[in-house]
């Protein structure tokens, strides 16, 4: 019999705090410390069984790793597999085959995405789809017209009406570049499909055949108004509660690169709209999703005339969950909106990366009160200090748990993004809010923050519960040293710092705090540490299953430190990747130590090395051509380093080439705060124009 004390490995704790992808990663990690006794293992197992499968996910380093005949003994225990890599010039691996890896037959869930043999995703998965006794969800990324005799062979099969979940499209789908693939399972024989990611021509095939009588859930893209017109006439939708629907009619892509930019409005959209929400049996529907598609800076789809026929329709009335999102629509369609919906019925809202200002939010405020509110996304948008404070006062959200006010764009150093200039004002007026008391979650990535507002936001004393703080592209240069003790560290699970310019100086101060009993996750991409001495230092490091430090410039000292002080025992992945635009971006090999097994002891997942993240390539993997070609051929080389050398792509890949140091042309403080002050000005600018 296990007897163990697998308290020591924080087993017990991890099965009794909330389920996550992150979570699950690190109970494996924390069984595989303790030996992997299969009675542990089978312990696991049934702490888990209150888990959604959908966190009980293998990475995709989990599968690579297995590909090389490293399996890990805490297979039996995953439920979901995702075999992207979503990272530069980085290969996924064949898709997995039951019948040669016993390690993914008990897996309900399997994603498959972009590689050089993507074609054959659906083919391997149509070959093996017998030998998956559990699997019930599949996933295929970037399918188009040209995977048609796939996709027939695959809906042929007999094992495929067994899934409950079948995506073969992404509700983001611009159509730009293919178009659709084909989805027609033969008459006679009926799926167990509750939800399925199609075109709107194949569901209302799925509903007119009979095929789909267990059907709740549908994402769909409409390509013209037939098609529209088409699914509309299905009295079957009615039994849908929850639709996802982009209208995919019309294209104009036109944007300027860098300047803020409302969107273009496709016509045919709007008409496509307008016949459906018209003619279409919706009373079972109790969520709806409605996108558009991204452009650099703004946004393309149906614009005020088809929002204006969904509301007319009804249907807004009995939403328990509204998501608009990627419209180029504005307030007063957006204020239509909001006057719409059943305000004592709705509980979670999205009105994310429309034209959105503090007229919207003076919309809010005019309704009042939305007791049972618990999810607001109002992020990507143009609200200014008044509509954050409107909402923050004058609303009353009294069950509210998660709010995101955040801009939009990449945070990092080298590419565009918006900013949302809630401010300091802004965010200190929720700092104070009486609707703050349930938050979970607070999102105010690229606000236009300083020191002044964050500071209210840890200091706070009405957010007792809050567990994520996302307060990425923010300008905290000058990490006050009395925020080591603020209240909410008492709570705090995730803190992203993401491009929030720390150096060494706001490493110093972080570390000042040591007491955080929650705190898992830590994220300082883009930013500096310094020589990273102080971080292998901090107390709370030994606790931390996340510690992201992509694109993050540290010294070779400082990696030795985080490597062999032995604090770092939890941390899950190691990402040392940087951009090739980084001035400090390293273009020698690692320290040797940093790759020994014994140090990061829990690690699943390494990535390193130089990357171009606009143009998608990969320069450097992070050690010269000899050094990376040896560590892959030998076989003590610890696995998840080698999940990795074997997967790159090496086509662009030049390790042995000479760069130049490259020398900061201005100071980097400076810049930052230049950039900082320039963003929020340009953002306001725009509002202002938008107001005209």
């Amino acid at each position: 019999m296990y007897t163990a004390p697998v308290d020591d490995y924080g087993i017990d704790r991890i099965l009794a705090g909330p389920p996550s992808k992150i979570a699950f990663r690190a109970l494996c990690a924390a069984v595989d410390r303790a030996g992997n006794a299969p009675e542990l293992i089978a312990r696991c197992d049934q702490g888990l069984a209150a888990w959604p499968d959908s966190v009980r996910e293998a990475p995709w380093s989990w599968y690579a790793m297995a590909t090389l005949g490293h399996s890990k003994a805490t297979w039996p225990l995953v439920r979901s597999l995702d075999i992207r890599t979503q990272r530069c010039q980085m290969l996924d691996p064949p898709f997995p085959d039951p019948r040669a890896q016993p390690e993914v037959r008990q897996v309900t869930s399997v994603v498959a995405g972009w590689s050089p043999t993507r074609r054959s995703s659906l083919a391997a998965i149509t070959d093996s789809l017998a030998h998956w006794p559990d699997l019930r969800a599949v996933g295929v990324e970037f399918l188009s017209e040209h995977d048609d005799e796939q996709v027939a062979r695959f809906a042929d099969h007999e094992a495929a009406t067994r899934l409950e979940s079948l995506s073969l499209l992404d509700l983001g789908d611009s159509l730009l570049h293919s178009g659709l693939p084909t989805f027609r399972p033969p008459a006679g024989r009926p799926w167990r499909l509750r939800h399925v990611a199609v075109s709107g021509a194949d569901l209302a095939y799925l509903l007119r055949s009979g095929l789909v009588p267990d059907l709740r859930s549908a994402d769909v893209l409409v390509r013209d108004l037939d098609e529209a017109r088409g699914l509309a006439a299905r009295p079957e939708l009615a039994q849908l509660e929850r639709l996802g629907i982009g209208s995919r009619c019309g294209w104009n892509g036109e944007s300027p690169l860098w300047e803020p930019f409302a969107g273009n409005v496709i016509e045919q959209d709007d008409d496509a709209c307008a016949a459906f929400f018209a003619a279409a049996d919706l009373s079972g529907l109790r969520e709806l999703v409605v996108r558009g598609v991204e452009l650099v800076l703004g946004r393309v789809g149906l614009g005020a005339r088809g929002v204006e026929a969904i509301v007319a329709c009804g249907v807004l009335g009995r939403m328990t969950a509204l998501t608009l999102e990627l419209l180029p629509i504005h307030d007063p369609t957006i204020a239509l909106v909001v006057g719409s919906l059943d305000h004592q019925r709705v509980e979670s809202l999205t009105l994310a990366d429309l034209v959105a200002t503090d007229r919207t939010a003076a919309a809010f405020a005019a309704a009042g009160a939305f007791p049972r509110l618990r999810h607001l996304d109002l992020s990507r948008n143009n609200l200014d200090a008044l509509g954050a404070a409107l909402l923050a006062t004058e609303v009353d959200l009294p069950v509210l748990e998660h709010l995101d006010l955040s801009g939009r764009g990449v945070v990092g150093s080298y590419y565009g993004n918006a900013v949302q200039p809630i401010g300091d004002k802004g965010v200190s007026a929720w700092a104070n809010s009486r609707n703050t008391r349930n938050l979970t979650t607070v999102k105010v990535s690229l606000c236009g923050l300083g020191v002044e507002g964050i500071t209210a936001l840890l200091t706070s004393t009405t957010l007792p519960a809050l567990t994520t703080l996302n307060i990425t592209g923010n300008l905290c240069s000058g990490w006050p040293a009395a925020l080591r003790d603020a209240p909410v560290w008492r709570t705090l699970r995730t803190l992203d710092l993401t491009g929030t310019g720390f150096d060494g100086e706001e490493i110093s101060a972080l570390v000042l705090t040591a007491e955080a009993p929650e705190l898992r996750s830590v994220l300082l991409d883009y930013n500096s540490v310094g020589s990273g001495a102080a971080l292998a230092q901090w107390p709370l490091l030994p606790q931390l299953w996340e510690l992201s430090l992509h694109d993050t410039a540290i010294d070779d000292d400082g990696l030795r430190a985080l490597a062999v002080s032995g604090a770092a025992r939890s941390l899950l992945e190691l990402d040392l990747e940087q951009d090739c635009s980084n001035r400090s971006a390293r273009h020698t090999p690692l320290p040797p130590e940093v790759i020994e097994r014994s140090a990061f002891p829990s690690l699943d997942t390494i990535f390193l090395g130089i990357v171009d993240e606009y143009h998608g390539a990969r320069y450097r993997s992070g050690f010269t051509t000899a050094i990376r070609e040896r560590l892959t051929a030998d076989p003590t080389t610890r696995p998840e380093l080698l999940a990795y050398l074997v997967h790159l792509d090496l086509e662009e890949l030049n390790d042995d080439a000479e760069w130049e140091t490259k020398v900061p042309e201005t100071d980097p403080r400076a810049q930052r705060l230049t950039n900082h002050r320039m963003g929020i000005e340009r953002a306001r600018e725009f509002i202002r124009h938008l107001h005209t």
